[in-house]
């Protein structure tokens, strides 16, 4: 199952307004809304937000866990995306002609793969200190390697590929797939409203009783994956280089797809207690929207997640990411276009500030009238593209504001920097007019109101709020503090975070030409 590396959201608050505009309540109360949705706890901490919504037949169901890259300790990087690639390997039930035969081989490979694992680390070791191989370890690795491969084929007779996607097929999914971010883990799919039971079932026993069969064979395919979409993509290593070095001790530092040089030796048993630890009903959301029953799939739900064991108590993150003022840059050569970077350190949601960065965001990069696109692009004819992000990589913690561009060739990043500090000291000297504001809101609502009009994106929506807000309501707090954000309040994020002394400039120049 090909993931998604979820990056943000931008403008979380206005994601709802398409349940307005379809359901035709624009406009009301929170009351009034929440009589079309209703939250349950199971006893074990599993939570369910339901939305009964629109004419189809169909529901989107979104599982998602409290559990992401940041979660990882640096030698686990990765472990959290490999783990989601994993889980749909299939169970005792599902995956296999004959666990009872498979098992064997299962175990042996398991235990052999770690060993082979530690001779390779024990190789890797040798060779970084300069010393010599032992021709007995080159021998044994040679040895478990052919072991391994032979265990390998042996359990791939009573493996069925892909048989929970099948199941689903026939059943008439849409949309069945996952993804992995800093802050989540999300299993999604659309069916028929009369199939809930069929995905309570296999996705309740995913969660019971996973089996991470076929596990050094996908994490050779999550090493070409990085291979693929970071080491070979220009953009994702100076994203990697800019957060590494924006976060000095916060785990958002590292990459959700973890290292090169990690990934080849992320153990199996690790990604078991991995598992253990974080895919507990105390840190899981369900959310359904569409068209069924509340009282049918309550009591679908209940009795096939309830017997889930709770997990412990989250203690607070002991790291906050502080760092001594001064400005970070650095370059980084690869054999593509010129790209460049440039952000700072600000707080998450639900902060204030945050919303006020949501609207900075708009009228500074959204659209071929926006502030930066016409200095940039249109006037002056230095970059081909630039857009910025709000709460990136993350938004469980203290994230960044940053800035995407893409410079025309041999343009000097000095002068695209220089025209971006004029116009934040110009907002911040002048501030924003108020038809540019109201304008620059308007548009933000109308965009959201264009692309977040399905079940699917709902019950996404809902889900992620749920599960990092303890309410999916909360983002009604988040239109209200958007629809108040004034021209002070863009004003004042200037000289609080937006300054020389604690900016992150990071420049890819095309290594081709070096």
């Amino acid at each position: 199952m090909m993931s998604k590396l979820r990056i943000f959201f931008l403008c979380f608050f206005l994601q709802f307004l398409p349940l307005f505009s379809e359901d035709a309540f624009f406009g009301t109360s929170e009351s009034q809304f929440r009589e079309k949705i209703k939250t349950i706890q199971l006893e074990n901490g599993l939570k369910v937000v339901m939305m009964k919504r629109g004419t189809s037949p169909t529901v989107a169901l979104y599982i998602k866990f409290l559990v992401g890259a940041v979660d990882e300790t640096p030698e686990e990087a990765g472990t959290a995306h490999l783990l989601e690639h994993m889980l749909f390997k299939g169970t005792q039930s599902v995956g296999t002609l004959d666990y009872k035969k498979e098992e064997k081989y299962q175990k042996q490979i398991e235990v052999w793969g770690t060993e082979l694992d530690d001779l390779k680390l024990q190789r890797r070791d040798l060779i970084t200190r300069g010393e010599n191989v032992p021709k007995t370890l080159e021998e044994k690795i040679e040895t478990l390697n052919r072991r391994l491969l032979n265990l390998i084929q042996l359990q791939d007779e009573f493996i069925v590929k892909n048989e929970d996607s099948y199941i689903y097929e026939q059943n008439g999914e849409m949309g069945f797939n996952a993804y992995t971010s800093q802050d989540v883990t999300n299993y999604q799919i659309q069916l028929p409203n009369n199939r809930m039971e069929i995905w309570a079932k296999i996705e309740s026993d995913r969660l019971k009783h996973p089996i991470l069969r076929e596990y050094y064979t996908e994490r050779d395919v999550v090493i070409e994956e990085r291979r693929m979409r970071t080491d070979d993509v220009g953009g994702a290593v100076l994203r990697e280089k800019f957060f590494s070095l924006a976060f000095e001790s916060h785990p958002y530092r590292k990459p959700i797809i973890g290292y090169s040089a990690e990934i080849p030796y992320l153990k199996i048993e690790e990604t078991k207690a991995f598992f253990e630890k974080h895919y507990t009903p105390n840190r899981m959301v369900i959310s359904i929207v569409g068209q069924f029953d509340m009282v049918e799939t309550e009591s679908i739900v209940r009795k096939y997640f309830s017997d889930l064991k709770p997990g412990k108590p989250r203690p607070s993150y002991k790291i906050e990411e502080k760092s001594f003022p001064g400005e970070k840059r650095f370059k980084v050569l690869h054999p593509s276009a010129s790209q460049m970077m440039m952000g700072w350190i600000k707080p998450p949601y639900p902060h204030k500030d945050n919303s006020s960065f949501d609207v900075l965001s708009s009228i500074l990069t959204s659209g071929t009238g926006s502030r930066l696109y016409k200095r940039l692009v249109l006037e002056e004819k230095l970059v081909l593209n630039i857009g910025a992000a709000n709460g990136y990589p993350g938004e469980r913690y203290k994230n960044a504001f940053v800035f995407f561009i893409s410079p025309n060739e041999g343009v000097d990043p000095k002068k695209i920097e220089a025209i971006i500090w004029e116009e934040l000291n110009r907002i911040k000297e002048q501030g924003i007019p108020n038809e540019e504001l109201e304008k620059i809101k308007n548009q933000m609502v109308s965009d959201f109101m264009k692309t977040l009009d399905q079940n699917g994106a709902i019950a996404d929506l809902l889900s992620y709020y749920q599960l990092l807000y303890g309410d999916w309501a909360g983002l009604f707090q988040q239109y209200q503090t958007i629809m108040n954000t004034s021209s002070s309040d863009i004003q004042a994020l200037i000289p609080k975070y937006l300054t020389k002394d604690l900016v992150i400039v990071g420049v890819l120049e095309d290594g081709r030409k070096k």
